[in-house]
C-alpha cells in the first residue's frame, strides 16, 4: 500500500491526528538542539540528547502521557538514560532555555503561518500590539524533603507572557523561579523585547512609572489600566467623546507629576454598563498613543487583552501546562514553556484551517474536541507511520510540507467539530472563606534548605 493510502486511511478517522503531527514536525523537531545549544550556560549533553527529552515533555503537554514517568517508559530506548538521570536533567533545565523555546517556536509558527498564507489580524492599523499578563502556578504536592512538613502551599513559580495579538500565538516568556517576585520585576527584560511602533497592552499591575517613561522614550506605545496607587495630576476638563459596546467614554490629560518634565499622558475612561468580575464600574486606562487614535477605539483595543486569557484557559483546558507532582520550579516552569509551544503548534493548526475553510467554520470549531481527538489517535497512528513515513510524506523542504498540510486540510470536515452551544451560566453564589490562604515559594524554601548545615 502506497503512502498516499496509508494516509487516507488515517485522514478519514482521525483527520487533527494527522494535521497536528504535520506541523509539529514542520515547526519545532529539528529546533530543540539548535535552542539548548545556544541558550545553556551550565548544562551539557552527553548520553541524554536535549531535542529527545523536549519531545517527551511534549508528550506530556499534549496529552499522550499523564506525567513524566509515562513519558520516560514510553521514550526510554531514544532517552537511554534511567529515571532518576531522566528528571534531574528536567530539574536543571535553565529558565533561558525555557523561554527560547517559547519565542522559537512563535518565530517558526510565524514563518509557516505565511507559507500558509494566513493573513494576520489588524488590531490597530499601523501597530504591532501585544497583551502583556502572568500566570502563578498552583500549589504543587509536597514531595520534595524540605517541603513536606509545610502547611503552607508551595508554588513553583511565575510566567509573564507576551502574547502576539495579530497571530494569536505566545512569543515571550519571562520566567520568574521564586514565585513571590514581583511580575513588574520583568519589565525591564520586557521592554527591550519591544521595539518602535509597537503597542503593549496590560493591566494595573504593570502600572510602574518608570516602565511608563521607559517605553515613551523609547517610542513604544502601552495601553495600562490606571493603578489606584497612581495618583498623577489631572490636567483640563475631563471631555465626553462617546459610546462603546461595554460604556460611555471620557477622555482627559494626566501627569505624572507636577514637575516640568513630567510625563504627559491621555487618560481614557470608561464608565461601564456592567460591573466587572471584580465589581469595578469605572475603568482608566493610561496611554501615550497619538490623538489621531480616537479615545473610543483605544478602549475597544484594550478589550483584546482579554484573548492572552483565553489563551490561557486552553493551556489549562485543552493542554498539560501543570502538573501537581512536579514541584521543582525549572521542571515546572519548562513543563509551562513547552505547553505554550503546543498552543503555538495549535494555533499554527488554525492558520492552516483559515488557508482553506471559511472563517465562519473556522471560528466554530471546538479546541475541545481537537485536543480529545489528537491525544486519542496519535500513538496508535505514529506506531503505524514512522518517522520515514512522514519524511517522505513532508519532504526534505518546508514549501513541499505546507503543500501537504493545506491538503491535508482541506480534507477535514470542520461540520463534525463544532463547538457546544449552552444556554447562560446561572450566577453562583461562592461561600465566604473560613480561613486565610497562605502560600510559600519552593525556590525559597529549596535554597534555604541548600544552606543549612547538615
Amino acid at each position: 500500500m502506497d503512502d498516499s493510502s496509508v494516509l487516507a486511511k488515517f485522514l478519514k478517522q482521525c483527520p487533527f491526528a494527522v494535521l497536528t503531527q504535520s506541523v509539529i514536525r514542520g515547526l519545532m523537531r529539528s529546533e530543540f538542539d539548535a535552542v539548548f545549544e545556544e541558550n545553556r550556560s551550565q548544562q551539557y549533553e552527553k548520553k541524554l540528547i536535549f531535542s529527545t527529552v523536549a519531545m517527551a515533555v511534549a508528550d506530556v503537554t499534549l496529552r499522550f502521557a499523564d506525567n513524566f514517568r509515562q513519558a520516560h517508559t514510553k521514550h526510554k530506548e531514544k532517552l537511554r538514560v534511567s529515571l532518576t538521570s531522566f528528571y534531574n536533567k528536567i530539574n536543571a533545565i535553565e529558565l533561558q532555555t525555557s523561554e527560547a523555546i517559547v519565542a522559537r517556536s512563535a518565530k517558526r509558527a510565524a514563518d509557516l503561518q505565511d507559507q500558509l498564507n494566513f493573513v494576520p489580524y489588524q488590531v490597530l492599523e499601523g501597530y504591532n500590539v501585544y497583551a502583556l499578563d502572568g500566570n502563578h502556578l498552583q500549589e504543587s504536592e509536597k514531595r520534595l524533603k524540605p517541603l513536606r512538613m509545610l502547611h503552607d502551599a508551595p508554588l513553583a513559580g511565575t510566567i509573564v507572557a507576551r502574547f502576539d495579538l495579530q497571530r494569536q500565538l505566545f512569543d515571550r516568556a519571562y520566567l520568574l523561579e521564586d514565585a513571590h517576585a514581583q511580575e513588574c520585576t520583568t519589565l525591564d527584560r520586557v521592554l527591550d523585547d519591544l521595539n518602535e511602533g509597537d503597542l503593549l497592552l496590560a493591566d494595573r499591575h504593570y502600572c510602574i512609572l518608570n516602565f511608563l517613561r521607559k517605553a515613551n522614550d523609547n517610542s513604544v506605545c502601552f495601553v495600562i489600566r490606571q493603578h489606584g496607587r497612581f495618583k498623577g495630576v489631572l490636567v483640563g476638563k475631563r471631555r465626553r467623546i462617546g459610546r462603546t459596546e461595554t460604556g460611555v467614554v471620557f477622555e482627559q490629560q494626566i501627569k505624572t507629576s507636577d514637575a516640568a518634565d513630567a510625563l504627559v499622558m491621555r487618560r481614557i475612561t470608561v464608565e461601564l454598563d456592567e460591573p466587572t468580575r471584580d465589581g469595578d464600574t469605572v475603568i482608566h486606562l493610561l496611554t501615550n498613543l497619538p490623538k489621531a487614535v480616537k479615545a473610543t477605539e483605544i478602549a475597544d483595543v484594550y478589550r483584546f487583552r482579554w484573548d492572552e486569557e483565553t489563551g490561557f484557559y486552553y493551556l489549562t483546558t485543552t493542554l498539560t501546562c501543570e502538573v501537581k507532582s512536579v514541584s521543582e520550579p525549572k521542571a515546572a516552569l519548562f513543563l509551562f514553556c513547552m505547553a505554550m509551544m503546543a498552543f503555538n503548534v495549535r494555533q499554527t493548526v488554525f492558520a492552516a484551517l483559515y488557508a482553506e475553510h471559511s472563517e465562519e467554520l473556522v471560528n466554530d470549531v471546538s479546541h475541545h474536541a481537537i485536543s480529545v481527538e489528537v491525544s486519542q489517535y496519535t500513538d496508535g497512528m505514529l506506531v503505524v507511520l514512522d518517522d520515514a513515513f512522514w519524511d517522505r510524506v513532508l519532504g526534505p523542504h518546508m514549501e513541499h510540507g505546507t503543500d501537504r498540510i493545506r491538503e491535508i486540510s482541506r480534507a477535514i470536515d470542520l461540520s463534525k467539530y463544532r463547538k457546544s452551544k449552552r444556554g447562560p451560566k446561572k450566577k453562583v453564589e461562592k461561600p465566604p472563606r473560613t480561613r486565610k490562604r497562605t502560600h510559600v515559594s519552593t525556590a525559597k524554601i529549596l535554597a534555604q534548605a541548600k544552606n543549612q548545615t547538615p
